[in-house]
């Protein structure tokens, strides 16, 4: 499609939500469970799977220099006026590569949605590449250091 990709006979907004229906798959989360696109009102939630944990992949925010903490806190609070205060949300923004990648950080940052497991007491958690952020901040200071 012009502005999409199917996948699966089901069509997806971005490849990066290709990659997180297939890990999804992978991990053994029925299609017909995976709750896509989501609506609550007006808005829509990327994933549910199982009804156990809402996932927001917005790689792109970071590219748009959009605020990942304020989105995530504009959903939550979706979330909360629709009565889902007691289910955790992840909002992601991480550029996978592919499953195993993202295998990878789900263990890393001890996430299990199959049984719902998220390591949050606020209701958000923010799945980043923090060794990006690293990097980028590392970058920025060597430049400073080296002017003169």
């Amino acid at each position: 499609m012009d502005n999409g990709y199917v996948f699966d006979e089901r069509y997806f907004n971005s490849f990066q939500e290709v990659q997180c229906y297939r890990y999804l798959k992978h991990i053994g989360i029925p299609p017909g469970k995976m709750h896509m696109e989501y609506r609550l009102g007006k808005n829509h939630f990327d994933f549910f799977p199982l009804k156990r944990v809402f996932w927001e992949h917005h790689p792109i925010n970071r590219k748009l220099g959009s605020n990942i903490y304020k989105y995530g806190k504009q959903r939550r609070h979706i979330l909360d006026e629709h009565g889902y205060g007691h289910i955790p949300l992840i909002v992601s923004d991480v550029m996978f590569e592919d499953i195993p990648d993202i295998c990878h950080k789900m263990v890393e940052h001890d996430i299990d949605l199959r049984k719902g497991i998220v390591p949050t007491d606020t209701g958000i958690y923010y799945l980043r590449d923090y060794e990006h952020d690293f990097l980028d901040i590392g970058y920025q200071l060597l430049a400073e250091t080296i002017q003169f």
